[in-house]
């Protein structure tokens, strides 16, 4: 494990994403060009988030800092989101307080800050907070946006507003405001500049870097190799792996952790190794590595790649076999390669996967650590949503547990049976119940911002599991159904976790109507008296209007687990020992064990 950590914070154009999503965060290739044995790479870039949202969210900036040693290093690239959705350069809270002086809704989207003003104060939080923790931080221009005039990228993707912006003059909203191309006021990337200088802190121009590196692809390449269907922000995992190569080589050319940095010209696997963590005996687990070189000698020629005992490896992500052969052609090569676990036994598993041609081999470990849960209590926590719920709404529990649904800037719709058109490829008629945006009261519909591109990071359904407060939770699986409702732009993303959020998936311009059952096997581990959540959280693809009456429909919400007993694999007498522990009070589980009680979240009653 390395010495030093390189803490990456920004937003979805860094960060990370599951296997299952098209998208890449340049974030989740960098560590590839680092010696792993003195660098690692913690990979925090939050979608969807502004300078402002990611320095007070607790499961963003306080989690970064938390992780962060003296000597190690933070990147920071904003600028997306800080351009906001209605604001357009103003800053949000001054918008927001604009509208409540003038009688008009405040919008529930909450991005934006001004490149002028608190854009530049929250680089300098994040400068100043990381130095007091003997951290290194680096300022990396935001990647371009994929907007072109004339052959090269426009000056908004380059994150200029100076074209088109709004500002506040008094009690005045002016819009279309605009300023010579010289005049860099309102340019995201030279405030980011500025403040390196002002506080003795590297910048490094990663958008000149991805400017000069789509002009040479081209409009054409562009769309279709580097990034996803129909989206002009996301990369692809190519186009994620150019751009981390790109800062990789920034950094070297800076002199920052320059003995450290290599950048190749043989075939190189990224991730390097695949750390599965810990995983349930007879539970299917699938990672994914990509192999890409240039320069290779000779120019052409056939991989053999070989899995060891509990793996197998896959070209296609549907035939999977213990070898596969891969061809490559004028010195180059780029491919994901997938690979699946499957253990039988319990304990500590080393494997490897072994890619070799000619001179060229290079082996991929990976590691997990396998768990067998006998000996421990099933627990589950069920929302079956066929009525309208009143939030919050407790689940239908089985164990010692709790389970509520509770909801943020969303509201639930009554469903009209007679209008019920979800379906899927077995039945149709599904009942589900909608939901819709809301205002903070949750009370009722407030129309869908024009124009989002991602998820709003206070806009969701949330489900939670509390674990008792003398037992572990493992879950072992979490399912859901969703769907769109009257439109065809709805989108979602549903995450997980204790404290920090991952994410499970993401569902772009879902099929109106259409369900999507969704099944999962995160990693996750519920301390005891602890609260894992589960959420929801939607937005409508950059319509060009705000937006009513369109809904998300959820359905058939289960979190499922195993209760064990704290630092043990499973306990020889879960269900007498969970029976010992429960009772309720007053309506409220209450736990006793060694003559204290807690309550479900692990607080001392008595």
């Amino acid at each position: 494990m390395g010495a030093i950590k390189v803490h990456t914070i920004g937003d979805s154009t860094m960060s990370w994403y599951a296997d299952s999503n098209p998208k890449r965060g340049w974030g989740m290739f960098l560590g590839a060009f680092f010696d792993p044995s003195i660098v690692t790479v913690n990979n925090a870039g939050h979608s969807g988030r502004d300078t402002r949202q990611f320095y007070l969210a607790n499961e963003d900036w306080k989690a970064v800092k938390d992780a962060m040693n003296t000597g190690d290093y933070l990147i920071i690239q904003f600028a997306h989101n800080d351009e906001g959705i209605h604001t357009n350069g103003t800053d949000n809270l001054d918008y927001a307080a604009y509208c409540e002086a003038n009688g008009i809704a405040v919008p529930s989207e909450n991005r934006g800050t001004n490149p002028q003003t608190t854009f530049r104060d929250y680089l300098r939080l994040f400068i100043s907070e990381a130095r007091a923790k003997g951290v290194t931080p680096i300022l990396v221009g935001p990647i371009c946006r994929n907007y072109w005039k004339n052959g090269d990228i426009t000056r908004k993707g380059q994150h200029d507003l100076g074209d088109s912006f709004s500002k506040i003059e008094g009690t005045t909203l002016l819009t279309n405001q605009s300023v010579p191309a010289t005049d860099k006021s309102m340019s995201y990337v030279e405030a980011m500049r500025i403040v390196g200088q002002e506080e003795n802190v590297p910048f490094l121009d990663l958008t000149e870097a991805t400017r000069a590196l789509y002009v040479q692809y081209g409009q054409s390449n562009c769309n279709s190799q580097l990034f996803t269907t129909g989206d002009n922000t996301h990369l692809n995992a190519l186009a994620a792996n150019l751009v981390a190569r790109e800062a990789a080589q920034l950094m070297k050319n800076a002199g920052i952790l320059a003995e450290y940095i290599d950048i190749p010209t043989t075939v190189i696997a990224n991730p390097t190794s695949i750390v599965i963590g810990e995983t349930y005996s007879g539970i299917t687990q699938d990672r994914e590595t990509i192999l890409s070189g240039s320069g290779l000698a000779p120019a052409s020629g056939t991989l053999t790649i070989t899995a060891s005992e509990n793996l197998q490896v896959s070209l296609d992500k549907e035939v999977y076999g213990s070898t596969a052969s891969l061809a490559y052609s004028e010195g180059s090569l780029f491919q994901k390669l997938y690979i699946r676990a499957l253990y039988s036994e319990a304990g500590e598993k080393t494997d490897s996967v072994v890619v070799e041609s000619g001179d060229i081999r290079i082996v991929i470990p990976v590691t997990a650590t396998v768990i067998s849960l006998d000996g421990g209590s099933a627990v589950s926590a069920t929302w079956e949503l066929k009525a309208l719920p009143t939030a919050p709404l407790a689940a239908v529990c089985e164990g010692p547990i709790c389970g509520q649904m509770t909801l943020s800037n969303m509201a639930a719709i009554d469903y009209n049976s007679a209008k019920n058109e979800f379906y899927d490829s077995e039945s149709t008629g599904i009942v589900m119940v909608r939901f819709h945006n809301s205002d903070e009261g949750c009370a009722s519909k407030v129309a869908w911002p024009a124009e989002e591109l991602d998820e709003n990071a206070t806009r969701y359904i949330d489900f939670s599991l509390t674990a008792p407060a003398t037992l572990n939770v493992r879950i072992t699986g979490i399912k859901l159904d969703v769907a769109a409702h009257s439109i065809s732009s709805m989108c979602c993303r549903v995450r997980a976790g204790v404290e920090n959020f991952a994410e499970l998936v993401e569902l772009k311009n879902m099929t109106n109507f259409e369900v999507n059952h969704l099944q999962f096997t995160p990693l996750l581990v519920i301390p005891a008296g602890e609260t894992l959540h589960v959420r929801v959280l939607p937005w409508l693809n950059n319509v060009s209007t705000a937006a009513n009456n369109k809904y998300l429909g959820v359905q058939n919400v289960v979190i499922e687990g195993v209760a064990v007993e704290p630092g043990e694999e499973g306990i020889e007498n879960a269900e007498e020992a969970v029976k010992a522990v429960k009772f309720f009070q007053n309506g409220q589980l209450m736990i006793e064990k060694n003559g204290v009680i807690y309550n479900a979240q692990g607080a001392i009653v008595k």
